[in-house]
C-alpha cells in the first residue's frame, strides 16, 4: 500500500484502537505493519500514541473554563493589558516571600496554603514552575491532565497573588518552553509569530500586580533568585552550580554582585554560606506524582519555601528563613 496521508490517519487511530485494547507497542506495530502492508515501527506507535493530548483526540470539545472566561477579552485582545506596577526596593525593610515549583495542577495544597497563610505580610512574591504543562508533553503519561485544567489553575493561582501581594515575580524556567516545543512540533517554525508561545505573559495580561520575567533568573537588590536548569543527587549541588553559573557568565547576563542565591528546580532544600555569599535550596511546592514514585530518584523531594528580609536594599542573611513543611 503506497503511504498517504488517509494511511497515515489509519495507522494513528489503530494504534489507539489497538493500546486501548491491551496489545503492546510491539504487537501493535506488528499488526499494523501487515494491515498497511509496509513497515510501521514501535516507535511510530509510541509517537502516534503518547504524542496526542485530549485536545487532540477530542476536536470540538471545550472543558468549561470559567477563569480564562472571566478575563477572555484580555486573552483576545479586547482590551489591552493591565499596566504593571512599579516598586522601588531598595528602601527601608522589604520581606520577600519564594515559592517555587509548584508545579500546577500538581500542586501540594496543604503546604501553599500554610507557605501563603504565614507570609501574607510579604512585600514581593517570587514564584517559579507555576506550571507543569504537564499536558503538552510528548512522554508515556502516568497521571492524566488537560491543557485547559493547567490553564485555569494558572489564572487562578494569578488572580490569587494579585489581590493578595503588593507585586508578584514570575521567574520564567524549563516547563514554559513546553508550549513552544509543542507548537513548533505542529506548525513551520517560520510560522511561529502567527502563535503565543509565552503562555504566562499572555495569562498575567489581567494582572498589573504579577510580572512575568522572561529569563530563568532574577535579582532585587543583593538576591538573586534562580531556576537554571541544574540538578544533583548531592545535596546542595544545585545551588553551588548555579552561583559558579552566574559568576562565569555574571558580567553578560547583568547581575550584579549578590550576597543571597536562591535556587530552585532541585526540589531539595539547604543551606551553605561561602565566602560572601549564601546559597539556599528552596524546596517545592509540588504533590509527589507517580513517575517519581516509579523511578525513585537518589535525592528525596522536600516541601518548602523561602523566606528573606532586606533593609534599604541589604539582605539580613541571619534572617533567611527555609522553611520546610511537615504535615
Amino acid at each position: 500500500m503506497n503511504y498517504n496521508r488517509d494511511v497515515d490517519h489509519y495507522i494513528t487511530n489503530r494504534a489507539l484502537e489497538l493500546i486501548s485494547a491491551g496489545y503492546s507497542e510491539a504487537q501493535t506495530a506488528k499488526l499494523i505493519s501487515e494491515e498497511v502492508d509496509m513497515q510501521v515501527s514501535r516507535n511510530v506507535v509510541h509517537g502516534r500514541v503518547y504524542r496526542r493530548n485530549e485536545r487532540d483526540l477530542n476536536l470540538g470539545q471545550r472543558l468549561a473554563m470559567p477563569y480564562f472566561d472571566r478575563y477572555r477579552v484580555y486573552y483576545d485582545n479586547e482590551v489591552p493589558p493591565e499596566a504593571k506596577v512599579s516598586y522601588e526596593f531598595n528602601e527601608g525593610p522589604l520581606k520577600i516571600l519564594v515559592l517555587n515549583d509548584i508545579h500546577t495542577p500538581w500542586q501540594h495544597g496543604d503546604a501553599l496554603k500554610c507557605a501563603l497563610l504565614e507570609n501574607g505580610s510579604a512585600d514581593v512574591l517570587v514564584a517559579s514552575e507555576v506550571s507543569d504543562l504537564y499536558s503538552l508533553t510528548s512522554f508515556a503519561k502516568y497521571q492524566h491532565s488537560s491543557f485547559e485544567l493547567e490553564v485555569e489553575e494558572i489564572i487562578r493561582l494569578f488572580e490569587f497573588f494579585n489581590a493578595n501581594f503588593p507585586v508578584t515575580h514570575i521567574v520564567s524556567c524549563g516547563h514554559d518552553r513546553r508550549l513552544p516545543r509543542y507548537i513548533l512540533s505542529r506548525i513551520r517554525s517560520d510560522l511561529l509569530f502567527l502563535v503565543e508561545t509565552d503562555l504566562m505573559g499572555v495569562l498575567a495580561r489581567p494582572f498589573p500586580r504579577v510580572i512575568t520575567i522572561p529569563k530563568n533568573y532574577y535579582q532585587i537588590n543583593d538576591a538573586v533568585f534562580t531556576h537554571l536548569d541544574v540538578s544533583s543527587s548531592v545535596p546542595m549541588r544545585s545551588a553551588i552550580r548555579s552561583h559558579e553559573w552566574i559568576q562565569s557568565w555574571g558580567e553578560h547576563i547583568d547581575v550584579a554582585p549578590y550576597r543571597l542565591l536562591v535556587q530552585a528546580h532541585s526540589h531539595g532544600s539547604g543551606i551553605v554560606n561561602l565566602p560572601g555569599v549564601q546559597l539556599v535550596e528552596s524546596g517545592c511546592l509540588q504533590t509527589i506524582p507517580q513517575w517519581v514514585l516509579n523511578k525513585l530518584p537518589r535525592r528525596a523531594w522536600v516541601h518548602g519555601w523561602v523566606v528573606a528580609y532586606q533593609n534599604d536594599g541589604v539582605t539580613d542573611l541571619n534572617a533567611t528563613q527555609l522553611r520546610v513543611y511537615r504535615g
